[in-house]
């Protein structure tokens, strides 16, 4: 934990100035205090008990101003704690996400969503609340300690070794009680973990939920899931409920035996009462900050569990980054000749372990603008080989080369620069249709904006929207169907001109007209792009270039419609399933 909070300290590099000053504020607050508890003495045994009016109204005019010194010094230092605190939690949310955006596919694949949400809300606020309390508390209990030893020491030497045994009774319960409670909070935050995720697929899924009528499985889900973090959330609060009274309980116990103890020895003559009553506020001094370490405490300790899995996230290596030796890429001299050399690739599981391969042993290559179908059942390996080329994933043998270039060779963001994709799940962002299609390329004109969504068909059903381009786009796109929805990711992908496009089965949700419809406008609006288009129907590659025919993750045949007609058993097989025997090779029956 403290190495945890070491590495956060780090965060404060360019604010020591703030820090430094907080500190200072708390040690002018505590010496006032001090001050006051001396002139207590002083206003007794000198005033009080001697009758001098004017010791009277002097020392108190001292000690009111002692008061308003220390309460102004611990506002001012309460009110930099407060910005520490915020802007703790901004500096740690924005440095987390920027390193999730680095994420590759695999590390998405092995981190749940819940988890990273977990960790940047809930998390992020219990480490906040820690620099909180902890810039509070940092120097002012061992400074309000040792001050009260000294003058105690110097004083009364006969009382100090009740303000020891008061130390050392308090310190010792949070010695036993500190684990206990850190340990629990840990455990807390891992079931908290286990709920975020059924809440994130149950809410994303809810109208699957709906469709199947399983809202009393879901609740039921949730229960379970809520049931298994209440036993260590209620242990860390039962904890925290026990440590705050005993605490208490025992400085409260040093004061009653201080004051027993005193006034036996002022009835013996041994003791002065200002003295004693002087004791007693050094007592009640250092009382208070370890009676506040019984709050403060378990928000350090939740803080510390909490920290440590921020760490466990921050310090995840991206699984594809990019080469030292990598050079930046020109999208203006591409031409986008793309080859698979011997490509193998397996997915890596939570373990560590990798999958049997998903591919195996790809080669292929694909001229500058050319367009190539890619067909195969479900789990052939269409999506994986892919989502390669703008390495999503890296390669587990062989390579892929742009240009002859190695992939691996270039920076990513100049790698997906230069292509655009529409992935599997058709996914927009709430926002307006100029925003999700601009995605990409935010400067683009207008113009090419609105090519590229008529080139996806898509323009005709945005200009009938009332707000056309400006059109409001709900979470995931939901007020939008799955086709158009398809063909506004489609629009998204073509508006950046891209010199390579992926359409990964990006016309799945489209009727066959309009499949024919987009398919035709593409190439006159991206001819220039090398085009992958990913399919499962062979209505949507008859018509392309040529067609690789992929099979339980390897290439079959690579041939035109006609050739894989001709020659591929498996081709026909496709071909007269979805689109009926009887057939010349050259009539596709688009219309079927």
């Amino acid at each position: 934990m403290l190495r945890a909070y070491g590495r956060l300290f780090v965060i404060y590099r360019d604010y020591r100035r703030h820090l430094v000053i907080c500190q200072a504020l708390l040690l002018v607050s505590g010496a006032a205090s001090i001050g006051m508890a001396t002139l207590t003495q002083h206003i007794i045994n000198k005033g009080l008990v001697a009758g001098d009016t004017t010791v009277i109204v002097t020392t108190g005019i001292w000690m009111a101003l002692l008061a308003l010194l220390a309460g102004g010094a611990m506002a001012a230092a309460a009110g930099i704690a407060v910005f520490f605190m915020q802007g703790t939690a901004w500096v740690i949310r924005t440095e987390l996400y920027g390193k999730l955006q680095a994420y590759s596919f695999e590390n998405f694949d092995r981190l749940r969503t819940g988890d990273i949400l977990t960790r940047l809300s809930s998390d992020i606020d219990n480490v906040s609340w820690a620099v909180l309390y902890g810039c509070l508390l940092i120097l002012y209990a061992p400074f309000m300690l040792i001050i009260a030893f000294i003058l105690t020491l110097i004083q009364s030497p006969s009382l100090v070794w009740l303000l020891l045994v008061a130390t050392a009774v308090v310190l010792g319960l949070m010695a036993i009680i500190a684990p206990l409670i850190f340990k629990a909070y840990v455990a807390r935050q891992e079931r908290l973990d286990d709920v975020n995720n059924t809440l994130q697929e149950s809410l994303t899924g809810v109208r699957v939920v709906k469709a199947f009528t399983r809202e009393k499985l879901e609740v039921e889900r949730l229960s379970q899931r809520a049931a298994a973090m209440r036993k260590p959330a209620f242990s860390a609060a039962f904890t925290v409920a026990l440590m705050q009274p005993l605490i208490n309980a025992a400085a409260q116990a040093m004061i009653l035996v201080s004051v027993w103890y005193g006034g036996w020895r002022v009835l013996s003559g041994s003791l002065n009462l200002g003295e004693l009553i002087a004791f007693t506020q050094y007592l009640c001094l250092v009382a208070a900050p370890l009676a506040m370490l019984a709050i403060v405490v378990p928000f350090i300790l939740r803080g510390g569990a909490s920290m440590q899995r921020l760490l466990e996230a921050y310090d995840v290596v991206p699984a594809v980054q990019d080469r030292p030796e990598a050079k930046p890429l020109d999208p203006a001299t591409v031409k986008g000749r793309l080859a698979f050399e011997d490509v193998s690739f397996a997915f890596r599981r939570p373990d560590g372990t990798l999958d049997p391969p998903a591919l195996q042993h790809i080669d292929l290559t694909v001229e500058p603008g050319e367009r190539v179908g890619i067909l195969g059942a479900t789990g052939a390996g269409k999506t994986a080989l892919v989502n390669l080329v703008p390495r999503f994933y890296d390669v587990t043998e062989g390579r892929i080369t742009i240009d002859g270039v190695d992939v691996r060779d270039i920076p990513q963001d100049d790698l997906r620069r230069i292509i655009g994709i529409a992935l599997q799940e058709a996914v927009l962002f709430q926002g307006d249709v100029r925003f999700n299609l601009k995605f990409g390329a935010p400067d683009v004109d207008d113009e090419v904006m609105v090519a590229a969504a008529a080139a996806a068909d898509a323009g005709e059903f945005v200009d009938d929207l009332p707000e056309r381009w400006e059109a409001p786009v709900s979470r995931r796109g939901y007020n939008f169907s799955g086709g158009q929805r398809q063909r506004l990711s489609m629009a998204r992908a073509l508006t950046p001109l891209p010199r390579i496009l992926i359409l990964d089965d990006s016309t799945s949700a489209l009727d066959v007209a309009t499949e024919s419809r987009v398919q035709d406008a593409i190439p006159e609006f991206a001819g220039h792009a090398t085009t992958l288009y990913v399919a499962q129907r062979i209505s949507a590659v008859i018509d392309l270039d040529k067609v690789v025919l992929m099979d339980r993750g390897g290439i079959t045949d690579v041939g035109s419609h006609e050739e894989l007609m001709e020659r591929s058993e498996l081709y026909r097989e496709i071909y007269e399933s979805q689109l009926g025997a009887g057939l010349a090779p050259h009539e596709p029956a688009v219309s079927a």
